[in-house]
């Protein structure tokens, strides 16, 4: 169908990784014609970066008020489940669709329910973006499925970001987010240190970076090192243009350094193919266990990382 002209809304998840895995959505409906909103406060900090497209905040979303403003609504199956008292008013309208990474709750039997867009019918639409953790493609690459094979679309223009490098050091400069908000995705501090230690000596500008109510922690455990920490996501993407590796836990900060264009590190307990590798460009490595098993119910992975690659690949700086 014609998109030129339609309103597409996209309300995503509002964690940091999903965030930047839903922009590649609404790139693709961009490049179709189509005026796309982007319903969240994370992104919105940030909103002048994306002059293709108008963000919104997120604090509340009134799933019935954007169906009557939009020719399509794509959700986040979340944003339905947090209002179960409108819940049967919403699933009443036709043109608007869920979403979720790998699985819809089976209760709410949307799994495969079509959307309607003026007088074009799009079957399927309703569905875990991911249909297969071992075809082999990252999130960013089903998402371009989904685009295709739900609504035709098809490109593989990078997402336009109107943000540039300014600082003369930035391609010797490493940002490395040694903690996420899950501890059992973390590596370890140690593990971290010794290779921030190992880069500093191969002549890099190594930057730990955190929340805002880590630092004291992080200063305790990276003693020498600048630690970084900002206020929003604008603030860390011009920290981060300004960086040409980013080395992290399975977490945003990879997924938005992807986004960016830098070479990426991602240290995970899973294995090199996992689904949520950033996958924004071709230079994004996956550290994973050489081995892992079992102990009192816990899983031992972190001994096995061989986080030594990542100053191999790096070499010294020039």
């Amino acid at each position: 169908m014609e998109w030129n002209g339609r309103r597409v809304v996209i309300a995503p998840c509002p964690a940091l990784g999903d965030v930047t895995i839903y922009l590649r959505l609404a790139w693709l409906f961009h490049l179709a014609g189509a005026e796309v909103r982007f319903v969240s406060s994370l992104l919105k900090p940030a909103e002048k970066y994306f002059g293709w497209l108008k963000v919104e905040l997120s604090e509340q979303v009134d799933l019935l008020h954007l169906c009557t403003q939009a020719d399509l609504v794509i959700c986040y199956i979340n944003w339905l489940t947090c209002h179960p008292d409108s819940l049967d008013r919403v699933l009443e309208e036709r043109n608007i669709c869920f979403v979720t990474a790998k699985k819809l709750p089976a209760a709410l039997k949307l799994d495969g329910r079509e959307v309607v867009v003026g007088d074009h019918v799009f079957a399927g639409a309703s569905r875990a973006l991911c249909q297969s953790s071992r075809a082999g493609l990252t999130m960013v690459g089903w998402v371009d499925e989904y685009a295709a094979t739900v609504f035709g679309l098809r490109s593989d223009a990078p997402i336009n970001v109107d943000l540039s490098k300014h600082c003369a050091d930035s391609k010797r400069r490493v940002a490395i987010f040694p903690t996420t908000p899950h501890a059992k995705k973390n590596y370890t501090t140690r593990g971290f240190r010794w290779l921030a230690q190992r880069l500093q000596k191969r002549g890099w500008l190594v930057e730990i970076v955190g929340m805002p109510h880590e630092i004291e922690v992080l200063a305790r455990c990276f003693p020498g090192f600048s630690i970084r920490t900002f206020p929003d996501v604008r603030a860390l993407m011009d920290f981060l243009v300004n960086c040409s590796v980013v080395v992290s836990n399975d977490s945003g900060g990879g997924h938005l350094g992807s986004l960016l264009g830098l070479q990426s590190f991602t240290v995970t307990r899973k294995h090199t193919g996992f689904v949520w590798r950033p996958g924004f460009n071709t230079r994004n490595e996956v550290l994973a266990p050489i081995v892992s098993f079992k102990l009192l119910g816990r899983y031992i992975w972190r001994p096995f990382i061989p986080i030594w690659r990542i100053s191999k690949r790096l070499g010294y700086s020039r």
